[in-house]
């Protein structure tokens, strides 16, 4: 295990990857926009991202990364490259979201003995949460999961990549975290679950904004 002081880090055998999409009007948060039109709906996502990547950046536990879902077309945005330095932000790879976190993982595992992936539309999830998982993962947990009310996950710390982990998956649906479940069971492997958390995904999810701390920078309109 590595020195945990080095880097300036409290936890420096741990790799905290914070998911995200490239804002583009219209592409993003899609269920949102019947009730906050395009523009609303992109004005969100911006703001969830910079809310969950300086919230928990303020908890100073880990190196912490963005790894951005783009268009290849187009150039990254500039809100990433304000938050966080060239060398920590990445791009994600693979056809969907299965593989694009097989590939984060690997590629954090390779430099850290724990990843812990956040997805930046999960603003529930705060310093004490992730602290709870990189204790778990440092107390020998293979696989930690951060469940999500709606049926998927906020949160997945690994120790390592269990086979098939990401096969099989209906992403996007409320049956991800029983498919993940049934194949750590498959692969023989134990995990630790945490406290469920909520994401932000409906029109329904935005009142709960106002019950975050700290405070959201935006209101429901």
């Amino acid at each position: 295990m590595k020195n945990q002081e080095a880097d300036g880090y409290l936890n420096a055998d741990v790799v905290l990857a914070v998911f995200a999409k490239q804002p583009q009007l219209g592409k993003v948060k899609t269920r949102l926009q019947p009730s906050l039109g395009e523009l609303g709906a992109l004005d969100i996502h911006k703001q969830l991202i910079r809310y969950v990547y300086c919230n928990l950046a303020s908890a100073a536990l880990c190196r912490q990364e963005f790894w951005v879902a783009h268009d290849s077309q187009q150039p990254l945005d500039e809100l990433f490259t304000s938050l966080c330095a060239p060398s920590n932000t990445h791009y994600q790879y693979g056809a969907d979201l299965g593989k694009r976190m097989a590939h984060t993982a690997k590629h954090a595992l390779e430099r850290a003995s724990h990843v812990i992936l956040v997805g930046a539309d999960c603003p529930s999830v705060d310093g004490d949460y992730v602290r709870q998982a990189i204790k778990q993962l440092q107390e020998g947990a293979s696989v930690v999961l951060g469940p999500a009310e709606d049926g998927g996950y906020v949160l997945l710390g690994l120790s390592q990549i269990p086979d098939g982990l990401f096969i099989g998956v209906d992403w996007g649906s409320d049956k991800v975290l029983a498919q993940t479940r049934n194949n750590l069971l498959a692969a023989g492997v134990d995990w630790v679950e945490l406290e469920p958390k909520w994401d932000v995904d409906r029109p329904e999810d935005l009142v709960r904004l106002g019950e975050l701390s700290p405070a959201f920078p935006w209101t429901s309109r």
